[in-house]
């Protein structure tokens, strides 16, 4: 099987242009075991260990783990973390964890660089999997910008090729190349996306988010419950 873009891009161009939004607080409890699905190099893993939770990311990229490690490394000589956050290589849509293994799962702008939407169920069932019952995913992700020129021109023109509404080529900022094929969501989509999988929607909310080249766009910060 011939590997993804996401295995063999440079790990330190993995995009990460999200912040944590504070309503994650309102749901993690003292002692939580997180794990960070999609990880990348380790920006949000960080954070949630520098908060004294128990953090595992998990990302296909292995140049990305390194550097995840790295950095944690770092900061456990300088004590902020102490050993809170380990990082593994690993697939989403097979996760090399047992059931009911976490508290809460964050999955963040990862579901838009999967282009199957039969491998995003997977993933979102995998979730399902290793979460503890009544157990919490925070999902972000962009949602379906039609009323944006540049989005409405470029889901139509590539549509022909990817073959399903709202996805898209994603260019190289440089070059202006063809990277990977990445998909916004319709609000509709997302949350049955949930549903069936299991969840059930405890926080919905439209934020503005920004993706890796700086736009500004829709998106959809939700969190859901295991039931």
């Amino acid at each position: 099987m011939s590997k993804s873009y996401w295995e063999t891009v440079s790990g330190k161009n993995i995009p990460s242009s999200l912040e944590l939004y504070p309503i994650i607080y309102n749901y993690l409890q003292d002692g939580d075991n997180v794990l960070d699905i999609g990880c990348g190099f380790g920006k949000i893993s960080l954070e949630l260990a520098s908060l004294r939770y128990l953090v595992t990311g998990i990302d296909i990229n292995p140049e990305a783990v390194k550097l995840s490690k790295a950095a944690a490394n770092s900061l456990e000589l300088d004590r902020k973390i102490e050993g809170r956050a380990e990082f593994q290589v690993g697939n989403a849509s097979f996760l090399p964890f047992h059931r009911s293994s976490f508290n809460f799962a964050v999955m963040q702008a990862f579901l838009t660089s999967v282009p199957d939407p039969q491998e995003r169920a997977r993933i979102i069932q995998e979730a399902f999997r290793v979460l503890k019952p009544e157990g919490y995913l925070y999902l972000v992700e962009f949602s379906q910008n039609w009323h944006l020129k540049l989005y409405r021109k470029r889901y139509l023109q590539d549509f022909p090729v990817t073959k399903e509404e709202g996805s898209f080529f994603a260019l190289n900022p440089e070059t202006g190349e063809a990277e990977f094929i990445a998909h916004h969501f319709s609000e509709k989509e997302l949350v049955f996306l949930l549903v069936d999988c299991g969840f059930e929607i405890d926080y919905f909310r439209v934020e503005e988010l920004k993706t890796r080249t700086g736009n500004k766009i829709n998106g959809f910060v939700i969190v859901a419950k295991k039931l």
